[in-house]
């Protein structure tokens, strides 16, 4: 099958958890047969095989690129973002890149900077096409539903003007897939989906070899937060919390911040964290990191699409601690998780509770590597595939209806 793959960025440009996700779905699905290739942007026009797979780097087309990560006026910003809504600029390259790949299925991501026109240019040459939501682009032009250190509950009239550009396309995908029930769910709210085949496919993380749980006994507990160092991803919430921890359990565990953040905001949490041990060791490989802590936690505070980074820390033996925001509550188990809601009081409360039950830690820790099997490369891809066949052998719709 050959299968063409849209996503804002791919390997080695990665921003988050999106761009890992479709790098390994693309080289998995090379890997069993089938022609993959990647259209991303890049500094410029460029093709290359990676792993197998044909990846093609195209430039934006916009008044400026996100690629370089330049910094823009918010005037410039306001532009990009209109334009981006419906961008036809690059109508006849991806035109004549459908063309010579001639794909049986096409299948979108993230596709900020590419625009939701070409689900037109799709369509227009009748091509199967899945669009898979793993960011909240097509309701919000920041991407996160999270603005002014809140959620969103409701767009807001920036969002509400490219939001009402960018609907109209959305009846082109003959298929709608969400990382989670969550993001499908809020999408429907707002996007006409009458038409369309719509299914949750979770992604997946590669079980590393067996690790066994760990014993805590009577030692000291290492809690770790690993990611972006960033209030969204509720980084100060975190060190507020430890904060509040009574006096009487400080000597029983340390956390280690992993990540990269703002020097200003990290300092800040160094500053909120005085009296408590805790380690920033900045960006650090992950197996290293799980072998090093007793527990993660990860209290983010927007609505996190998925949340592959807690099935990554079970798939090392290593139990969470979730917060109930978005996609992270679907994969809580009380088997190997804890989950808490994102309020003061709360994750304090929770940490506690933990070092007064440590038995808790290697109890679950047992069970961590059962739940994250659910989540295994070859039933995703296998989801993927079906999906594929089906719409590869069904109707081609030229236009939308």
């Amino acid at each position: 099958m050959n299968i063409l793959i849209f996503n804002t960025f791919y390997y080695p440009k990665q921003v988050g958890g999106a761009e890992v996700c479709v790098q390994l779905m693309a080289e998995r699905l090379a890997k069993q047969g089938n022609r993959v290739f990647v259209i991303t942007s890049g500094s410029s026009t460029s093709v290359a095989r990676l792993h197998g797979v044909a990846v093609i780097r195209i430039k934006q087309r916009n008044v400026f690129s996100t690629y370089s990560n330049s910094k823009s006026p918010g005037w410039l910003k306001s532009i990009w973002h209109l334009l981006d809504s419906c961008n036809p600029l690059n109508y006849f390259l991806i035109s004549g890149l459908l063309k010579r790949i001639k794909p049986d299925v096409v299948h979108t991501n993230n596709i900020q900077g590419f625009s939701p026109f070409i689900w037109a240019i799709v369509k227009k040459q009748q091509l199967p096409l899945v669009h898979t939501f793993r960011d909240y682009y097509m309701l919000c032009h920041r991407t996160t539903l999270y603005h002014n250190e809140r959620k969103c509950t409701d767009l807001c009239w920036q969002c509400k003007i490219t939001h009402g550009i960018k609907k109209n396309f959305a009846g082109y995908p003959d298929c709608y897939v969400g990382v989670s029930n969550f993001i499908l769910e809020k999408h429907a709210a707002y996007l006409p989906m009458r038409r369309q085949r719509t299914q949750v496919i979770y992604d997946v993380v590669e079980m590393p070899p067996e690790i066994p749980a760990k014993n805590t006994g009577g030692e000291e507990v290492i809690f770790g937060f690993i990611g972006r160092v960033s209030k969204a991803k509720g980084a100060e919430y975190l060190a507020k919390e430890l904060a509040n921890i009574k006096e009487e359990f400080r000597s029983g565990f340390k956390l280690v911040f992993a990540g990269k953040g703002d020097e200003t905001f990290v300092r800040s949490l160094r500053d909120k964290l005085d009296g408590i041990k805790v380690e920033f060791p900045g960006f650090v490989e992950s197996d290293g990191f799980y072998r090093q802590i007793d527990v993660l936690i990860v209290p983010s505070l927007w609505s996190e699409p998925f949340g592959r980074i807690v099935i990554e820390s079970l798939s090392h033996s290593v139990p969470v601690c979730i917060a109930r925001s978005g996609g992270l509550e679907e994969l809580h188990h009380p088997l190997c998780t804890w989950s808490f809601a994102p309020r003061e009081g709360e994750l304090s409360k929770l940490i506690e509770h933990i070092l007064l039950n440590k038995g808790e830690i290697s109890a679950k820790g047992e069970f961590c590597r059962k739940h994250a099997s659910r989540f295994s490369p070859e039933h995703h891809d296998q989801e993927y595939l079906d999906t594929y066949t089906d719409l590869n052998s069904g109707p081609a719709y030229t236009l939308a209806t």
